[in-house]
């Protein structure tokens, strides 16, 4: 049934092989992100973002659960061809990937990313993506769709992305699996690093509760009028950490008093369609320099 008004009012044919009906769409419990307008229909619900400078028309939407096939992988790859079946795959600026992990609540995730654009349309470039949740015997099916992340206000990499907060407040009704902590932090422990042109952070997380963590940062002074100065901060840190769901807080040993709470996700991406997978860690923090939440990635270094 064709009645999910996508980005530029074009019909996207709903997800209907297999759906167990429009009360499936009950099971999704979230938090709409601020000021993203959710509006209901028989096949689906669309989150649209609000209108911006940037005339971007971003969302979300929320689609029937299906009956999960053999392999979730072939699953997540006919879904993101039925939802985005008027658009060609093409490659932007930002690389397409796969990313598979498992919630803290038990459930096995899979998600696809690409870009996209319509054949014999305005040739702008966009960017779709598919995530399913196996529950069980059943899938949960949710697709986005935005400008390409390096210049998107919706799912951006360097503008605001709101897909991490809406992820952490995604739970399904009737749905009681959860991983313990434990099993998490094992999954978590290591070396994990981020490294940019100007700043590097080091992470070591042990599985039981305690991390060090080491971070430097370049910075430039006018040492003269023909001399720059180049100065590198550096700072480390050595104390516990503890989980509850994706709530992650760090106590520092030098206070204790202050612990600092933020949200993490644990993934493996590809981008060569799984070949080969890199994993990654996500932490969002409230930044002590400016009071603005930033979402750091870091990669496994051993």
């Amino acid at each position: 049934m064709k009645t999910l008004l996508f980005w530029l009012g074009i019909l996207v044919a709903g997800v209907a092989s297999g759906q167990t009906g429009p009360g499936s769409l009950d099971d999704y419990i979230y938090t709409a992100p601020p000021g993203w307008t959710p509006t209901r229909y028989s096949d689906g619900i669309v989150l649209f973002a609000p209108e911006g400078n940037t005339n971007e028309r971003c969302n979300i939407t929320l689609w029937p659960m299906r009956t999960a096939g053999a392999n979730i992988s072939a699953d997540v790859n006919a879904v993101f061809a039925e939802v985005f079946k008027v658009y060609a795959l093409r490659d932007g600026m930002t690389r397409n990937s796969m990313i598979r992990g498992i919630s803290p609540q038990g459930w096995e995730y899979f998600m696809l990313k690409n870009a996209l654009q319509i054949p014999n349309g305005n040739y702008q470039m966009m960017y779709g993506f598919i995530f399913v949740a196996v529950l069980g015997p059943r899938l949960a099916i949710i697709s986005g769709i935005s400008k390409d992340p390096l210049v998107s206000a919706c799912f951006g990499l360097n503008l605001t992305d709101v897909w991490p907060h809406f992820f952490y407040s995604l739970q399904f009704k009737n749905w009681n699996s959860p991983v313990s902590a434990q099993k998490m932090m094992n999954r978590m422990a290591g070396v994990w690093m981020s490294v940019t042109a100007t700043a590097g952070d080091r992470w070591v997380m042990a599985p039981n509760g305690r991390y060090a963590s080491a971070a430097a940062a370049q910075r430039y002074a006018q040492a003269s009028t023909g001399e720059v100065l180049r100065i590198t901060d550096a700072y480390f840190g050595n104390g516990s950490y503890s989980l509850q769901g994706y709530a992650i807080t760090f106590t520092s040993d030098q206070d204790k008093d202050h612990p600092e709470k933020g949200w993490w996700r644990q993934e493996q991406e590809s981008y060569d369609r799984g070949a080969t997978w890199v994993d990654k860690l996500y932490v969002l923090r409230v930044s002590k320099i400016d009071g603005k939440e930033y979402e750091a990635p870091y990669s496994r270094a051993q």
